[in-house]
């Protein structure tokens, strides 16, 4: 069921047990984090993405991969430098997800700027609910957090394992937004949609299952959920793409809504689904050819292939 401010609850409540004690001692050091000045943050993210680059291997060789794959024109060197600048990206994605969830983010919304406002603002008009494609860049977590205080924004999202870790998660994310979603809830994202609400939600991660179809995407043939068509179908929500783009200068952030996919669905007779997800990973490429240091490249996003290919990773 969706969460909703009025559901809080304080997150020591129930998890004195020592196997939660690492993480009451990471969600502490997340509370320092959120309290040290805009400068020393933006020192320590790119702190703790040089540390990332040097200790974990796996992450960037992950990395490594993605980047080579999806720009085969690159050098070595200038592979390795996107890889660092993405870790180092990747390191303020961290300092910022401890903004998000201990503070107010009055700083930050002081220092963003929305472009497009008029796509999101005519798609509400419609009165048939917006589906805000959002794709996960290193800076999602902030860019829908200082979206929220702007509109009145429900937004997908997968459960954590770790319950404590969770509870901390959904109350940091709803300082900020009007409610989460479980990405499994697909009762509550129709409700939502119905009522006219905004509703943030990517495609662009491995998921796996059933629910999706192999498409382009950097010429690769890609895993990409379905849903997107699905959700629109049955509600005749608008489609309205969304990115968030960290400037160079500390806090400060632009939020960006983008045309509307139309005719979304597609009008196409045979696999309205295939074009669709085309049509989506289509946008997202073009954006990461300009904005491609930003994106989760520490992500498998190519381990799900077609029956018979061999992995990638």
């Amino acid at each position: 069921m969706p969460k909703s401010k009025s559901a809080k609850t304080p997150i020591d409540s129930n998890f004195s047990s020592p196997k939660y004690w690492f993480t009451h001692f990471n969600l502490w050091l997340l509370k320092r984090i959120a309290s040290l000045s805009s400068e020393r943050r933006q020192k320590l993210g790119n702190f703790l993405g040089r540390l990332m680059f040097k200790l974990a291997s796996k992450r960037r060789r992950i990395a490594t991969k993605n980047i080579e794959l999806c720009f085969p024109k690159l050098t070595p060197t200038e592979t390795e430098q996107r890889v660092r600048a993405n870790m180092m990206a990747t390191g303020q994605g961290l300092v910022e997800t401890a903004s998000c969830w201990f503070s107010d983010l009055s700083e930050q919304r002081a220092n963003t700027k929305l472009i497009g406002k008029n796509n999101l603002d005519n798609a509400l008009e419609a009165g048939k609910g917006v589906l805000l494609l959002g794709f996960h860049m290193t800076s999602l977590e902030i860019g829908g957090c200082l979206l929220g205080h702007h509109y009145d924004l429900s937004a997908m999202y997968k459960p954590n394992k770790n319950p404590l870790f969770d509870k901390a998660m959904e109350e940091g994310r709803l300082i900020h937004l009007e409610q989460l979603l479980d990405r499994d809830n697909l009762r509550g994202t129709i409700k939502a949609l119905r009522k006219n609400k905004i509703v943030w939600y990517a495609t662009d991660q491995n998921y796996g299952g059933k629910t999706r179809v192999f498409v382009p995407f950097f010429g690769i043939q890609t895993a990409t959920i379905t849903a997107t068509t699905k959700l629109a179908k049955m509600t005749g929500a608008t489609v309205v793409p969304f990115t968030q783009k960290r400037l160079d200068k500390a806090d400060h952030y632009e939020l960006e809504f983008h045309s509307p996919f139309s005719p979304f669905p597609s009008e196409s007779e045979s696999n309205p689904e295939v074009k669709d997800a085309t049509m989506i990973n289509q946008f997202l490429e073009d954006y990461l050819v300009k904005n491609p240091v930003d994106y989760m490249w520490l992500h498998q996003r190519f381990r799900t292939r077609p029956e018979g290919e061999a992995p990638i990773y």
